[in-house]
């Protein structure tokens, strides 16, 4: 049900075509210099709203568009963590680049490389979903506190990966799945994917946050119960309890 109200929620607010407008608006700038910049670090700030905004059960997560100064501010720190987490990918590929240009020139080299490239490939796969499931709750933990730090301290990550693996791989399923559909939905996809994204982890952050409480509530070392007599009186520490046919 959660899936599929990602998909849904945002026709129930009443500005819902305005925001949506102004969405696909700054997601057609994108592709222009510098203004495109600026304009995807707004549809990022928007994205960590969204995501604050389902966490914390309103029940109009849809933001307005009327602090896009704070928005751009708050999606840069986003970008960079985005840019950082990639950043062994882009390396990669670059050296991958750089093999195919330098083996490339016969048969054999390319046959080298193909094979190199299906061996590595699997890895990369692999790093890639792990390291957008560390970003999920690194900018889930960012919504909360709108610290950027969040998105750097990779053993508080990494533990709640951990601690509750399930609801991290529901979350990973849900938001491939959604980016498919998205993809089907050309050319709706690209203004409608950071509200049905932002909702997807800002589930799995509400979802996280109980889990984590329900952790911490069974770990959590029970109060001695008080020693109390018949009388309901707590027994002074030391007296010992009285026996069935003695009276207090």
């Amino acid at each position: 049900m959660e899936f599929l109200r990602a998909f849904t929620y945002m026709f129930r607010d009443q500005h819902w075509l305005i925001k949506l407008a102004e969405t696909a608006l700054l997601v057609v700038l994108c592709p222009l210099p510098v203004i495109g910049l600026l304009c995807l670090c707004a549809l990022l700030g928007y994205l960590a709203e969204i995501i604050h905004n389902v966490s914390s059960d309103y029940p109009r997560p849809l933001p307005e568009w009327d602090h896009i100064g704070e928005d751009i501010g708050k999606g840069a720190h986003a970008l960079l963590a985005i840019a950082l987490y990639h950043l062994p990918l882009v390396f990669v590929i670059a050296l991958l680049y750089v093999a195919r240009e330098t083996l490339a020139v016969s048969l054999f080299g390319s046959l080298t490389f193909a094979g190199v490239l299906v061996a590595i490939m699997p890895f990369l796969m692999i790093y890639f979903f792990f390291a957008w499931t560390l970003l999920a709750i690194g900018l889930v933990n960012y919504a909360e506190s709108w610290d950027s730090g969040a998105f750097y301290q990779f053993n508080k990550l990494l533990r709640s990966v951990g601690n509750h693996r399930v609801l991290a791989l529901q979350w990973l399923v849900y938001s491939l799945a959604a980016s498919m559909i998205l993809l089907l939905l050309l050319p709706l996809a690209p203004f409608l994917f950071f509200p049905v994204q932002g909702y997807l982890t800002g589930n799995y952050g509400r979802r996280l946050r109980a889990a984590r409480m329900a952790r911490r509530d069974a770990y959590a070392t029970p109060e001695p119960a008080a020693d109390v007599t018949g009388l309901g009186f707590v027994r002074p520490e030391g007296q010992a309890p009285l026996r069935r046919n003695e009276t207090a």
